[in-house]
């Protein structure tokens, strides 16, 4: 249970990331698991930003960071500003979880 509240959590900050800063008409979610892993992808052709800006290191980032190192994920973020934001969380799934690892691959929502 802990890596769905995990990967929960993170899609929600990165949602509340999304629509407070991208100025995107659009965000593209992605969710994905296989047996030793979820994936989570969260895509906006918004404003973007500069990773090496404070922007970079806001709460919601850390926050995000943070979650996924409880669990052994791993988080990538690409922005570039003019052209959107990419976060991308990939989780390993052990054994004593419940049934994460096995969400239906290919799962895919639009928002």
């Amino acid at each position: 249970m802990r890596t769905a509240t995990c990967v929960y959590r993170v899609l929600q900050e990165a949602l509340q990331n999304a629509v407070k800063h991208s100025g995107a008409a659009k965000i593209d979610v992605s969710l994905r698991g296989a047996t030793d892993c979820v994936e989570l992808t969260v895509d906006d052709c918004g404003h973007g930003f500069d990773l090496n800006s404070t922007e970079a290191r806001g709460l919601g980032l850390v926050s995000m960071k943070e979650r996924l190192k409880a669990v052994a994920g791993q988080l990538d973020i690409r922005s570039e500003p003019g052209r959107g934001t990419a976060i991308r969380a990939r989780v390993p799934c052990s054994d004593d979880e419940d049934n994460v690892g096995h969400a239906s691959p290919g799962f895919t929502m639009a928002t």
